[in-house]
């Protein structure tokens, strides 16, 4: 997709989505690209420049993330060098940290133990499920909301050019 359609844009908006850390429902919103000064403060201004959810950054430690390699956004540093990349990760808060990393021991260890009773599997694999996902219509909604409203700052990030606007 980015080699068909990315090669042609001059600017691209990234918006990633995960589940799992933070608070149940918030999205809290995660520069996503190179520790670039200028595209962090380009991010916050394109998703945070009205007052929303602050953006938050693993360079400079205010996000939930620790810092990670290998992450997808790099992708389009290799199929697109010719756009100004601006991106954020929205982490959509689940569960507590704690029962999350707890849901995680077991999922690897499920692996580690194949013969393990089709029950107990069963039941770690539903543990796995509910910790990255919020099967209620509150959580949902929120989610989608958040979704929404990031997807539409990204448009008009992406209809003005940077520097040219008035913050």
């Amino acid at each position: 997709v980015l080699r068909q359609h990315g090669r042609r844009a001059s600017r691209v908006g990234w918006i990633d989505l995960h589940t799992g850390l933070g608070p149940s429902g918030l999205g809290e919103r995660i520069y996503c690209g190179p520790d670039d000064a200028a595209a962090v403060q380009r991010a916050r201004h394109w998703w945070a420049g009205d007052g929303a959810t602050p953006v938050t950054s693993i360079y400079d430690g205010s996000s939930t993330s620790a810092f990670l390699t290998g992450l997808m956004w790099s992708a389009i540093l290799d199929e697109c060098p010719q756009a100004e990349f601006t991106g954020i990760a929205m982490e959509y808060g689940t569960l507590p940290l704690q029962d999350v990393l707890q849901v995680l021991r077991a999922e690897h260890w499920l692996y580690l133990h194949p013969e393990t009773p089709a029950v107990q599997a069963a039941q770690i694999k539903a543990q796995m499920l509910a910790a990255f996902y919020t099967d209620t219509d509150a959580w949902k909604g929120q989610i989608i909301s958040q979704a929404r409203q990031s997807m539409f700052q990204a448009v008009q990030g992406l209809k003005r050019p940077w520097g040219r606007e008035s913050f």
